[in-house]
């Protein structure tokens, strides 16, 4: 008897868990997969995701990938199967993801296409370095991979529609903190301190200069969201710490801005006696669709009866990005049926996209 694919979404809606601490979200995955025949289970070493092998002839191999973690969100759609994990939600549609690659997984073990396929459960695709630490062990690299896909559900895009585009499809992001250290002191006598809030805001002055020039030959994003200095109003503040993200479409703006955050940082720190430490932290890699692969999507849509719309590169952060930096790839985004945004606490996809996403993916799997 088929899968209960709706279930199945809800019983992994309500075990969100972290990057890398995926365990139970893995365990169920491989309950349902041993339902199964015909397919092989290997598991990675450094994390909890699995590779699903399906071969069926010779040749190489097509590799389909869905996420698995979830975000540091409590949850208030108050829906019937709202997350079981207090402080912990599938605000960014993976429940739908992995639902999406079990059914396309039960589907092909079903009707025995004459294929080679793999099917990735990918831990920690928000922020950690799931992709990173799944390529550096190398089980992927060891089979033949022509080609690798995958889908993101999207916000604001009615159940039935797919978007994507050729080249350049989701851009480069770059977390970074700031930390600026000067020295206390009463504000009656600021001249016996070092005021570190001082040096903050120089560092976002120039910043925002050469952002100004940056932006006239490249689309670019620089935000700061959050700043921390002091702690009670008649000190000088000795500590400033400043976190933001920066987003581009091309490496050598995003090198650019990683350039200017250092040296604005030191020359800031200068100006004002404070020192400076710079973390550029997490960065992926951008995705970029393969040209003849996104050819063939809306042909294949059109055959479904499912609604193409060409997108415009997105400034959104994915690290299937690091898979399509190996092979040719295409990523494309499944309308979702929800208006709320990706990582908002009322994210909540209608499961009528399921179905749509498997058929997508089957078609690019037996084409």
């Amino acid at each position: 008897m088929p899968w209960n694919l709706a279930q199945i979404r809800q019983d992994l809606h309500r075990i969100p868990e972290l990057a890398f601490e995926e365990a139970n979200t893995s365990a169920y995955i491989l309950a349902k997969l041993a339902e199964l025949e015909g397919i092989t289970i290997q598991r990675f070493q450094n994390s909890h995701g699995i590779l699903v092998e399906y071969s069926h002839s010779s040749g190489s191999y097509k590799l389909f990938r869905a996420d698995m973690d979830a975000l540091p969100i409590m949850e208030t759609t108050a829906c019937e199967y709202q997350s079981g994990n207090p402080g912990m939600m599938h605000a960014c549609g993976h429940d739908i993801h992995m639902t999406i690659l079990l059914g396309l997984i039960e589907r092909i073990c079903l009707q025995k296409p004459q294929v080679n396929l793999l099917f990735l459960f990918q831990p920690a695709e928000e922020g950690k370095g799931g992709a990173q630490s799944i390529l550096a062990e190398g089980l992927i690299q060891s089979y033949d991979v022509a080609s690798v896909y995958a889908l993101h559900v999207a916000s604001g895009m009615p159940v039935g529609t797919v978007s994507s585009r050729a080249g350049i499809f989701f851009g480069i992001p770059q977390e970074f903190d700031v930390i600026f250290r000067g020295k206390a002191a009463h504000a009656a006598y600021p001249e016996q301190g070092i005021n570190a809030l001082d040096a903050g805001f120089a560092f976002i002055s120039l910043m925002n200069s050469d952002m100004d020039d940056l932006k006239a030959e490249h689309r670019v994003i620089f935000h700061i969201g959050k700043l921390e200095a002091g702690t009670i109003r008649n000190v000088v503040p000795d500590l400033c710490k400043i976190e933001g993200t920066h987003r581009s479409l091309e490496r050598d703006a995003h090198a650019a801005m990683n350039g200017f955050i250092r040296d604005n940082a030191s020359l800031a720190a200068a100006q004002n006696g404070a020192t400076a430490e710079v973390d550029l932290l997490c960065s992926y890699d951008p995705v970029v669709n393969n040209p003849e692969l996104a050819e063939k999507l809306p042909g294949i849509c059109k055959k479904l009866g499912i609604a193409y719309v060409q997108a415009d590169p997105a400034m959104t952060g994915e690290d299937f990005g690091f898979f399509t930096s190996l092979y040719p790839g295409l990523l494309f985004w499944l309308g979702s049926g929800s208006d709320y945004p990706l990582h908002s606490d009322k994210f909540l996809p209608d499961p009528a996209c399921i179905e749509q996403g498997i058929k997508v993916f089957e078609a690019l799997a037996t084409q």
